[in-house]
């Protein structure tokens, strides 16, 4: 009995172990299920699902004529999922020869149609999930691809899986690239791609990718779950034909003078707007290219273009009259210990200050700057005028990194007694960039209104306007009318009878200051830098530009002949090629009357025409096809008859009227040249039998 009771308390306690084990399995399959259960399950998925961005489409930069000058081009990456379920054998085996040879002829163009095939095949056994069909795919070929044999099926069956990128194009290439800049992987962004990348960026989206190997991830479904938002659209200020221009000149220019690199920077005077922008630097191989943007990062000594601040700030103060004399002793004097000379020997000893600024007398300008401001602390006056002009700040510009000019005060530790102020005079021991100085010249231009350069009008989305910027007035007057209005004389001076005299024009006027300055002067180095700045029409300003040309080594270094050319160049295919600044000429003689003879076309198109322009005409014509004749109190409208059977006379006629009627009769027409047809290459009457025809247009 005692044995019996034994085997029952063990089999109980068995019993209850075995009891206790089942319900903490029960315990804890419900905590993992229903407590847990979220938890475990984003774990796990969070092993093979993620949602990953999908870049969106950057917007698109115009010029303000509407030209394009950068977008963003899709490509794509194709791969198949030959490890997808509905891909079952069957489909997969009526449609892999016809694939293979479609890739073989189309993307794996070196390999043979039975070894596309036999990998198609080896990749299938594998259970491969992402077989790299092609990279960077174009649209069209993707659309090519996606009718293959298989990829037609559609995702599943077919297998193709989709993944779009995006390379960013210039169209326009190297024109005004520094200005537009670069969208840069890994790297900021520059030129107005960086300043307006919040708004060309647009929004990310979000894809769900599963993870079918080791690091190989797969869209679960064709679209993305949040679709990206495209950016927006900038459109700028810069004009392509004016850009056109000014690179031709500036690269024509820098070859010719063998120089390190050039910029020309072309202002609307009015409103501040930047026509064109252009920074060319030398390649090893002679070759220029847009690499830096020296307008509007580099602060520089600016020599004699600096002279004008000098001379409007003795005005402002009440110092001098221009017509004063000035003694420039042939162009050389000291200035304590410093020698100072002009670029070359003058016969004169002494010149009105006026004069001195028409030759760019370095001489004379720092003389009668030392003589009023070198006194006393009169210093401190001379660099209040240059702040009053604005010379010591930023413009503002939208592109980033603009340099940052450096108008040193009296107290500076390298402030010289004797030295500084005759050298800051004429455009050294002070910086400042090309920008802010056309900045300046542009205020003199608009009557003393300082307006802020700037590069965009408006950001779009499609058609609607989201943002637009206005010109904006940083100054509404640096200087009094009367220093504004003598400014204009003297700048006008230079090119009438000064440094600018053999660039004068017949056809227009145009103001401007040359500058010539020395490299690392107080080096001995024997590297200028050439530049010019003005405005055209003198009379009546239109556009402000500033040349400069870093290091010419032939054919000549100075501001005048270098720079000043190229701004005259520049001038003479602006003036030439815009409507508003073309003069009308009075004087041209009248040619006698001609009348548009031989000219055909659709009746009632050329009546219209005749009708129009108020010629005297006489209509013969009751069928739909004409030709003008020579008529005798005018022109005779006459038929033009269309025989069914055999080729038609279409010389006279415009391209359109003449493609339309044969192409309407059966033939092939393929052209040559331009303007109205000329000739054909059948000859009317020959019979139709659905010919390939050629018209000679002109």
């Amino acid at each position: 009995m005692s044995k019996k009771k034994e085997l029952l308390q063990r089999a109980y306690l068995v019993l209850v172990v075995l009891v206790m084990a089942a319900l903490l399995l029960m315990f804890s399959t419900a905590r993992i299920s229903i407590i847990e259960g979220r938890s475990w399950k984003e774990q796990g998925d969070s092993t093979r699902l993620k949602f990953v961005d999908i870049e969106p489409e950057r917007g698109n930069i115009y010029s303000a004529d509407g030209r394009l000058l950068a977008t963003s081009v899709p490509f794509f990456d194709l791969h198949v999922d030959l490890g997808s379920e509905a891909m079952t054998n069957s489909i997969f085996s009526a449609h892999v020869d016809s694939l293979a040879e479609c890739l073989a002829r189309d993307v794996f163009k070196h390999e043979s149609t039975d070894n596309v095939k036999r990998r198609l095949l080896r990749a299938r056994e594998a259970g491969h999930r992402y077989f790299l069909i092609k990279r960077n795919a174009t649209y069209a070929e993707l659309s090519e691809i996606r009718e293959y044999p298989l990829f037609r099926l559609g995702k599943y069956q077919g297998g193709l899986i989709i993944e779009r990128k995006s390379s960013r194009m210039k169209p326009f290439q190297n024109l005004a690239s520094r200005t537009i800049g670069l969208d840069r992987e890994f790297a900021p962004n520059v030129g107005l791609e960086g300043s307006f990348d919040e708004y060309l960026k647009g929004s990310a989206g979000k894809m769900l990718k599963q993870r079918v190997s080791s690091g190989v991830w797969i869209p679960v479904n064709d679209l993305s779950e949040i679709h990206p938002e495209r950016g927006k659209d900038i459109v700028t200020t810069l004009d392509m034909r004016m850009q056109d221009i000014c690179e031709t000149e500036l690269r024509e220019s820098l070859v010719k003078h063998d120089a390190d690199f050039g910029l020309v920077v072309m202002m609307e005077v009015e409103t501040g707007a930047i026509r064109a922008m252009v920074n060319l630097d030398r390649n090893k191989d002679g070759t220029f290219e847009e690499k830096y943007n020296h307008a509007v990062a580099d602060a520089t000594e600016p020599g004699s273009t600096f002279k004008l601040a000098s001379v409007m700030a003795l005005l402002e103060d009440g110092f001098i009259d221009v017509e004063d004399s000035v003694a420039i002793n042939h162009g050389k004097a000291f200035f304590g210990k410093f020698k100072m000379e002009d670029s070359h020997w003058r016969k004169e000893k002494r010149v009105t200050i006026k004069h001195a600024f028409e030759i760019s007398s370095n001489v004379g300008i720092a003389r009668v700057v030392d003589d009023y401001y070198g006194v006393s602390d009169n210093g401190s006056m001379f660099i209040d005028r240059l702040r009053q002009f604005g010379l010591n700040e930023i413009t503002g510009i939208e592109i980033q990194g603009e340099g940052t000019p450096n108008i040193k005060d009296m107290d500076h530790e390298l402030w010289n007694r004797t030295m500084t102020l005759p050298w800051m005079a004429h455009g050294y021991e002070l910086e400042v960039t090309p920008v802010q100085t056309l900045t300046f010249y542009n205020a003199i231009a608009n009557n003393g209104k300082k307006m802020k350069p700037y590069l965009v009008d408006k950001v779009v989305q499609g058609t609607k306007v989201i943002e637009e910027f206005e010109p904006t007035v940083l100054k509404g007057k640096i200087a009094s009318k009367q220093t504004i209005r003598t400014a204009r004389e003297l700048l006008e001076g230079v090119v009438h009878q000064g440094t600018a005299s053999q660039l004068k024009s017949s056809e227009y006027s145009f103001a401007g200051k040359s500058g010539t300055t020395k490299l690392e002067y107080w080096t001995g180095s024997n590297k200028y830098q050439a530049s010019f700045v003005g405005y055209f029409p003198a009379e009546n300003p239109r556009y402000s530009c500033i040349v400069m040309v870093n290091n010419p080594r032939q054919q000549g270094f100075y501001g005048s002949l270098v720079s000043g050319a190229i701004f005259k160049d520049i001038a003479d295919k602006c003036m030439g090629t815009d409507v508003a600044l073309m003069k009308v000429k009075t004087d041209i003689p009248q040619e006698p009357l001609t009348y548009p003879v031989f000219e055909a076309g659709y009746t009632p198109d050329l009546l219209k025409v005749l009708q129009g322009v108020k010629l005297n005409y006489e209509n013969k014509a009751d069928s739909d096809w004409c030709v003008l004749m020579p008529g005798e109190n005018g022109v005779s409208v006459e038929n033009r008859r269309l025989d069914e059977n055999v080729i038609p006379n279409v010389v006279g006629m415009g391209l359109r009227d003449a493609v339309f009627i044969l192409e309407n009769m059966g033939l092939k027409v393929k052209i040559n040249g331009s303007g109205r047809v000329r000739d054909q290459s059948i000859q009317p009457g020959t019979r139709l039998e659905g010919q390939k025809i050629l018209l000679y247009l002109g």
